[in-house]
């Protein structure tokens, strides 16, 4: 095994708004022999080694609870050890991301990377101002409009009063999805993290041109192929449900019920700028 101590240990930031398909391109990518998905970390991370380690009925995407995941359970015990349990501490995350991607390197040989899901921001900043971290970002981008059907029907379906209700309209959606995917564009480029931007559409019409895109930017080599996500190795303890279930984690299916929906013509119509940034971003490479 490389010695890791006097390298930057890598990792793959997988940055997405929520409802962008994340998981399901983590795992897909993780059929590449190199590649091991790890989930939303800082959420992980976020809730302390004790919480997850009697957690017995919270299951892995391995099928296992983290007190017997082969790689969640070593690397939370290993927090504990050091001391490394309380997230409010100033060094807790980068302790904790530390103690992780060390524990990352002695389970597996100096070729695997690890893939963070991670939502938010705060872990993107950690990860670019550490001088042992050599991270790399991939931007996922759903296309505006499956993305704001998929919000606002989630909205519709939960009780809300007032000023909530306004979260499931398409127009609130489609301006959230605007302004928060160039807020984490804007920091991408500020923290001069290397990314790329991937189309959630394009990957599920297209899986194999898209993840052979992605491979070339990490400088991996390519696979023969991507049909068969049953070879996918990930370790997802905490995000989107599907991860346990051995259907939706095994195919690659589009959610397309926005095509019969008429609701975003109008703002779609009235916001050029938005539709814009939506086709650079999404279909760039088409």
């Amino acid at each position: 095994m490389t010695d890791l101590s006097h390298s930057k240990q890598p990792i793959i930031c997988l940055t997405s708004l929520s409802r962008s398909g994340s998981t399901v391109f983590s795992m897909a990518l993780a059929c590449h022999e190199n590649l091991i998905s790890l989930g939303e970390v800082y959420q992980v991370l976020r809730m302390g080694p004790t919480y997850w380690l009697n957690r017995q009925e919270h299951l892995c995407s391995c099928g296992a609870p983290a007190h017997q995941c082969e790689f969640w359970q070593p690397v939370l015990t290993k927090m504990r050890s050091l001391d490394i349990i309380e997230p409010t501490k100033p060094s807790y995350y980068p302790d904790a991301y530390s103690a992780l991607l060390g524990q990352f390197a002695k389970l597996y040989s100096s070729e695997y990377q690890p893939i963070d899901t991670s939502k938010g921001i705060k872990h993107l900043k950690l990860l670019a101002g550490s001088d042992t971290i050599d991270a790399k970002a991939l931007f996922l981008i759903r296309d505006v409009r499956s993305y704001a059907s998929s919000q606002a029907r989630l909205a519709r379906s939960q009780p809300r009063k007032g000023l909530k209700k306004v979260k499931g309209h398409y127009w609130y959606q489609m301006l959230r999805w605007l302004t928060d995917n160039k807020k984490r564009e804007s920091l991408l480029k500020e923290l001069a993290l290397p990314f790329r931007t991937i189309g959630y559409e394009p990957f599920c019409f297209n899986p194999s041109q898209t993840l052979d895109n992605v491979y070339e930017f990490l400088a991996l080599p390519k696979v023969p192929s991507h049909e068969n996500m049953k070879q996918s190795t990930h370790h997802v303890l905490f995000g989107n449900p599907m991860r346990n279930c051995d259907k939706r984690k095994s195919e690659i299916r589009y959610d397309d019920r926005w095509f019969s929906e008429t609701k975003y013509m109008l703002p779609a119509a009235l916001m050029p700028t938005l539709m814009q940034y939506n086709q650079a971003r999404v279909y760039a490479k088409l």
